[in-house]
């Protein structure tokens, strides 16, 4: 089946949507996968995980284990719902043990960090918090043959000539020398194999990330311990604040990941196309406005502002807030935007200190967009 012109609609878990998903927020696809609970997080919230298929390849997958991001773990749940109603083949060759949110307590505080505020993707050789202790132990007891760690990524990120990256991947190093390993090599065969795929459908917006060995990232630690683990970063699609577009471009890597592994069709590619995914840089902003005329001490200076939008939990809506605060203003040639605009029509001087004006800048972003 070629699933990228396939209706997407036939298998999209329509129950989650949005930024904000929590344990509430999949309970009822718990359910229906008959999730157990595998341990408690620090604040006492259930950490569930489940099993889909009963075929000889074990593959651990994990999702937000920064609470914050949670794009992966709805194109998980849409990747599980393809297989089931499209390929059902892949339940009889594949094992998966499915933690969907190893964070419960960051999750529903809409934060990167645990409850006691730590980084638990920093915390794989210390295991100092009972989240990175429940992960290594069914590490341990399940052995599996392939992990799939789920993140998301920062609208900053971007590949070649100012795209975002929408889709970024990583095969961990195993070591401090970045050596290609047995396990390394696997990971980026099946990682070349999810570009060959999706470059067809976003051909300049998928990139790879920076392979510095840090032991205490889970991904390196396990790549060292000969397990191939694969790195997913679901990005930023313009003006998809929401992450749906980002969603369904990363249901389709994670399902292109799963049938080369149930396939074994990786094992006929070169390992060394790698190294031809562009990698990541930080050079995006939110909003990039040229020509706007800033109030500085005494001088009135005309350059490049850059914006981006704070990420906040509004726990009354139980929903996530985008709100711009100012990044960088001068020169700014080395940046370019999600959108762009220019203010050259513009007179007003602002004074980027006081919030009315910062207020008023985005009115007229909205204003000028509008008008374009």
């Amino acid at each position: 089946m070629n699933i990228e012109v396939d209706n997407y609609a036939d298998y999209k878990e329509l129950e989650i949507s949005g930024r904000y998903i929590t344990n509430e927020s999949i309970a009822n696809l718990n359910f229906k996968y008959n999730a157990k609970v595998c341990g408690y997080s620090v604040n006492n919230l259930p950490i569930n995980f489940f099993n889909i298929g009963s075929g000889p390849i074990k593959i651990l997958i994990w999702s937000q284990m920064h609470g914050n991001e949670s794009t992966s773990t709805k194109a998980l749940f849409d990747s599980i719902s393809f297989f089931h109603i499209h390929e059902p083949e892949m339940l009889k060759k594949l094992t998966l043990l499915v933690i969907p949110i190893l964070n419960p307590d960051g999750a529903l505080n809409y934060s990167r960090e645990n409850f006691n505020n730590i980084d638990l993707n920093r915390d794989a050789v210390n295991l100092s918090q009972p989240e990175s202790i429940l992960l290594k132990g069914i590490y341990n007891k399940f052995k599996p043959d392939f992990c799939f760690n789920l993140h998301d990524q920062r609208s900053i990120y971007s590949t070649n000539n100012f795209n975002s990256s929408i889709l970024s991947f990583l095969s961990p190093s195993a070591d401090i020398e970045r050596n290609e390993t047995v396990s390394r090599i696997t990971s980026m065969k099946i990682i070349f194999e999810m570009f060959n795929n999706m470059k067809k459908i976003i051909p300049e917006n998928i990139g790879r990330y920076n392979d510095e060995f840090n032991i205490n990232c889970v991904g390196d630690t396990f790549q060292s311990l000969n397990t191939p683990t694969i790195l997913f970063e679901s990005g930023h699609y313009s003006q998809d604040y929401t992450r749906e577009v980002s969603r369904y471009y990363m249901s389709l890597s994670i399902t292109y990941a799963l049938r080369s592994i149930y396939t074994k069709s990786y094992n006929l590619l070169n390992h060394k196309n790698y190294y031809k995914i562009p990698q990541i840089s930080t050079s995006l902003c939110d909003v990039y406005i040229k020509n706007i005329k800033i109030k500085r001490s005494s001088s009135v200076n005309k350059g490049e502002l850059s914006i981006m939008y704070k990420e906040k939990l509004n726990s009354d809506l139980n929903e996530i807030e985008f709100v711009p605060e100012i990044s960088e203003f001068g020169k700014l040639d080395k940046l370019s935007g999600h959108l762009i605009i220019d203010f050259i029509s513009i007179d007003k001087v602002f004074d980027i200190s006081v919030k009315n004006d910062l207020n008023e800048i985005m009115l007229k972003v909205d204003k000028l967009r509008n008008i374009h």
